[in-house]
């Protein structure tokens, strides 16, 4: 009788990956690279290229790891950026290895992965970020009611959004097929 070989949790790779991949999303949070978002007490900053992909890649479990140290340091909102970017990593763990999954052609990958990274942004990470100022830090809100803010941010956030959906895109195109395969 043949034992069933259990795969581990995480793998060493996966351990390696998301550190890395977290890592660098909380050194530009740490940097301070920021970018004001018109209208609203909130900025912006060029880390989801790392968390987008880094999560995708290593799992939810991974994604775990690089949302938290994705939204950590966020500077004087931190358990809002938690909040929207543990969620949104884990979603692109699940979410990308369906797609992935799903269709073998690489135009339809890519396809597919610019539709989840426009939802990881419009869907996911702001709204649940609003969700978390409203939630941990009413202060914050600047007297804005919950969807003018969501608005706001959602419309900020657009040229990030379009510009992390382009760049991401760009990579997983060029990455040789064994390095945009999920490793989970």
């Amino acid at each position: 009788m043949m034992e069933e070989v259990k795969k581990p949790l995480l793998t060493p790779r996966q351990i390696g990956m998301a550190a890395a991949f977290g890592g660098a999303a909380l050194a530009i949070v740490l940097a301070g690279i920021t970018i004001p978002i018109p209208g609203t007490v909130v900025v912006t900053d060029p880390r989801e290229p790392f968390t987008t992909i880094g999560s995708s890649l290593t799992g939810p479990i991974g994604g775990l790891v690089i949302g938290f140290l994705a939204g950590i340091a966020e500077p004087g909102i931190p358990w809002a950026s938690l909040l929207a970017h543990i969620i949104g990593c884990v979603y692109m763990g699940f979410a990308y290895k369906f797609v992935y999954t799903l269709f073998k052609a690489l135009w339809l990958k890519l396809v597919g992965w610019a539709i989840l990274v426009l939802i990881y942004y419009f869907v996911v990470v702001v709204p649940l970020f609003v969700v978390g100022i409203w939630i941990f830090y009413p202060a914050e809100t600047g007297g804005e009611a919950f969807l003018p803010l969501l608005v706001a941010l959602e419309v900020g956030a657009l040229p990030e959004a379009v510009l992390t959906t382009i760049f991401t895109t760009i990579i997983m195109g060029i990455l040789p097929e064994r390095f945009r395969r999920p490793v989970w």
